[in-house]
Order: C-alpha cells, then sequence, then structure tokens
C-alpha cells in the first residue's frame, strides 16, 4: 500500500533581504526545512520598510516569518489569522511570539573588549527610537559602570537627510572632543558606528589610538568599506532564524507558543582596525621610545 504523501505546509517570509543578519536568519530557516520540511515557501526581495504584499491578504497559506516594521504591516499579518513568528519588532502591537537577539550580552562584552585594550574612558552613541537599540546602550554603561568607570553617553534623534547628518556630525565632534582620550566608544548599531568614525576623521581624532570604536550587527558592507575598518558585534542569525522556524512549526502543529521571547545568545566581536589591539600597542611602544 502506498504511503500517504506528507502535506507540504506554506510559509510566508517576510524579512528584508539586503542585511548580512537577515541573510543569515535566512539561512538558518533553510537549515531547518531542509531537516524538517518540505516547506513551500513564499519568499521575495524586501527591505526593511517594504509595504506588505497585497496577496498577503487572501492568501491560503499556513505560516508566516516576519521582522515587522510598521503597526500596518502588523495589522495586516494579524488579520490573516495565520501562526506567525516575530523576528524584529517587541513594540508594535500584535501577540505574536518573538525569538530575537539576546542584547543583555552586548554590553559586557563589548565592555571587556575596552578593558582588555587598556581603555578607562567610555562613551556610548544610540538611537532613541528603538527598544533594543537603547537595550544595546543601557546595557553597556552598565558594564562599564560595574567595572569602576563612568560613562558618557550621547543619544540620537536625527534623521539621515543632509542637513541633519551635519547638525549630527557638530554634535558628534563636541561630544567627542569633551570625551577624556584614549576613549573606546560603542555604537548601538554599524550605521551609528560610522557616524562616530566620519566625526572623527573631521576633527582629527586617530581611530583606535584616540578613540577606539566598535559596532553593533557586524553588517559586513559598512563594516569592510568604512575607514579604518569597522570592529562590531556579531549576532547568530542563523540560529534565531532556526529557533523561529522551529516555532513556527509547533505552532503550525497545534502547540501553543511560549509566553516567554525567544532570546539567541549574541556571537562574538569580529574585530577590525578600530579597536584593533595590535595597533594601540604600536602607538603605546612609539610613544614610549619618545619618553
Amino acid at each position: 500500500m502506498q504511503s500517504r504523501r506528507k502535506r507540504i505546509r506554506r510559509v510566508a517570509i517576510l524579512v528584508e533581504t539586503t542585511r548580512t543578519y537577515t541573510r543569515d536568519l535566512l539561512a538558518g530557516v533553510r537549515q531547518y526545512v531542509s531537516t524538517h520540511g518540505p516547506w513551500s515557501v513564499f519568499l521575495e526581495l524586501r527591505a526593511l520598510d517594504s509595504s506588505p504584499p497585497p496577496w498577503l491578504r487572501n492568501w491560503d497559506g499556513d505560516g508566516i516569518l516576519s521582522r515587522t516594521f510598521t503597526q500596518r504591516t502588523a495589522d495586516v499579518i494579524a488579520a490573516t489569522g495565520l501562526p506567525t513568528v516575530e523576528l524584529r519588532s517587541t513594540t508594535l502591537r500584535h501577540e505574536f511570539p518573538f525569538v530575537g537577539v539576546d542584547n543583555r550580552h552586548v554590553g559586557p562584552l563589548v565592555t571587556e573588549h575596552f578593558l582588555d585594550r587598556g581603555y578607562e574612558h567610555f562613551g556610548v552613541y544610540s538611537l532613541h527610537m528603538e527598544k533594543f537599540f537603547e537595550e544595546r546602550a543601557d546595557n553597556f554603561v552598565t558594564a562599564v559602570e560595574r567595572a569602576g568607570h563612568p560613562c558618557s553617553t550621547l543619544p540620537e534623534r536625527l534623521s539621515d537627510t543632509a542637513r541633519d547628518w551635519e547638525k549630527s556630525q557638530t554634535r558628534l565632534i563636541n561630544w567627542l572632543t569633551c570625551l577624556s582620550k584614549p576613549a573606546g566608544v560603542f555604537a548601538a548599531n554599524d550605521q551609528l558606528a560610522i557616524r562616530v568614525l566620519e566625526a572623527c576623521q573631521r576633527a582629527g581624532m586617530s581611530v583606535p589610538e584616540e578613540v577606539a570604536v566598535v559596532g553593533c550587527e557586524n553588517e559586513e558592507t559598512l563594516c569592510s568599506f568604512a575607514t579604518p575598518t569597522l570592529t562590531s558585534v556579531q549576532f547568530d542569525g542563523a540560529a534565531v532564524g532556526f529557533r523561529a522556524a522551529e516555532l513556527l512549526d509547533g505552532m503550525m502543529s497545534g502547540r501553543r507558543p511560549p509566553k516567554r521571547h525567544q532570546l539567541i545568545p549574541i556571537k562574538h566581536i569580529v574585530v577590525r582596525e578600530s579597536s584593533d589591539e595590535s595597533v594601540i600597542k604600536d602607538r603605546l611602544v612609539a610613544d614610549a621610545t619618545r619618553i
């Protein structure tokens, strides 16, 4: 007797495909599906602020994985009534279970990185428009203060327009100038870290000898293109994607999702020139020979 063929589940993946982290996340989903599938996957090239696809409103699918940027998209997804796992937002109004990065470990890891290189003065540059940015900044301040050092903070509220960019650079330069040197500066994501590097260049501050800079998310295009190249915290996107797919699979089988957020530990810091220990040591040796 021929065995009954397993029904293939249809899953929509609403994830931007433009970032290193999200491509790693998709690889994790693919790893799960290759072992526990098959799934019929609806995946389109998307940006973070892409509108919800029109076909989603009447789509006869089984589940959704989403990095939701707007309340409009959250509402469209909720209206489908389908099992959904959220991979980005924890502040929009919805009841989707969340799988993401454990930002609690970012601050201690970056603090240890700076302390190992001899820094005793610190600053953090953050964008106060997302909860996870604030978590990263607050955890860094807490870790620095626990190590017995003060930490200066600069919240950013300006947009990316050319006019606001110049205002942002002026504020950054004034803030960096006031920091005691040498200083270790943590930026809540790589885009903000690029702003710090630009401000250092404009102000004539050497990186990493006077100001060492560490970003977050390890967006490889930005980090490698930066001058100097940017050190950054790398997330385990593949593990996030795998766990999200596993959770969605259970929900599509009728299991209740966990009430607590599913948080995946970060991987490590990818060290590049902006906090390269060898560069710092070379400068210290050079200074010592002049004494």
